[in-house]
């Protein structure tokens, strides 16, 4: 069996290079070993770095913001007799080339902690503070207000639509409760219904139940998940300004991108 290895390089955090490996990954049955090297500034670092690995199945992604730095550990790995994948350079340079400008070339700027830092931080507290109707006083203060009965994924999204700005609140929608009276109060245009196939939300409760004490058992039985899809259908259809979202085998970064494409637009800017 080999070992593969793969260094992250970076003059950041490395987050980029270790998310798009991660979605790289996904693909191939491999197991990998995987080192994380952030705050590499210099050729002394890289130098130092690569002589510290052997040659023997290596791989080095490296996101650098410096031309000169990315130039240096490509021909630094091939002399080690490694591969190396850059995976920011070919990008920035097709954005030059269409902006007709240089980069910045200035190392971090996606993390830097300024005023965007904070306010994705304010966006997750706001998102735990409105999960499921934990707090509706304030509820004209959210960006996106996410309905749907349990196990619609709403908390998980909230958290990730939080992660970039976000200010989401995720209501439960519950049999036999009506839904708060704040909600129709509110913009209307901020709201967003979710749905699932019952069948896949059946599994996803069945899950639920083994790794949790809820003695509920009814609570993944087919009957009372139909009930409550079609209670949550009319209230959908009670509200047609409403975009409804079926979330049904698909990743929180696509849910995601279909909710804010159906309240900004698919031409909306990054």
């Amino acid at each position: 069996m080999k070992n593969y290895h793969v260094l992250i390089v970076s003059d950041g955090t490395g987050e980029t290079g270790n998310r798009m490996l991660k979605a790289a990954m996904v693909q191939f049955g491999e197991d990998i070993f995987v080192t994380r090297h952030a705050n590499i500034r210099d050729k002394d670092q890289i130098r130092e770095l690569l002589q510290r690995i052997s040659n023997e199945n290596i791989l080095v992604l490296h996101t650098f913001a410096s031309k000169e730095l990315r130039d240096y550990i490509e021909e630094a790995t091939v002399e080690q007799g490694a591969e190396s994948v850059d995976l920011l350079g070919p990008l920035m340079n097709k954005l030059g080339s269409l902006f007709h400008q240089a980069p910045v070339a200035k190392p971090g700027l996606l993390h830097r902690v300024d005023e965007d830092y904070f306010l994705r931080i304010d966006a997750i507290e706001y998102a735990i503070r409105h999960d499921d109707k934990r707090s509706v006083s304030d509820l004209d203060t959210a960006d996106i207000v996410l309905l749907g009965v349990s196990r619609t994924s709403k908390t998980p999204l909230s958290i990730y639509l939080a992660q970039e700005g976000w200010k989401v609140a995720s209501i439960a929608i519950v049999r036999g409760r009506k839904l708060p009276a704040q909600l129709f109060e509110i913009d209307q245009n901020k709201i967003v219904g979710l749905s699932i196939d019952p069948k896949r939300l059946a599994e996803v409760r069945r899950a639920r139940l083994q790794r949790s004490d809820v003695e509920d058992k009814s609570y993944a039985e087919m009957d009372r998940i139909k009930e409550e899809l079609e209670h949550a259908q009319s209230a959908y259809s009670d509200n047609p300004s409403w975009p409804v979202i079926d979330v049904t085998g698909k990743s929180l970064e696509e849910i995601s991108q279909e909710v804010l494409g159906a309240l900004l637009g698919e031409d909306r800017k990054l």
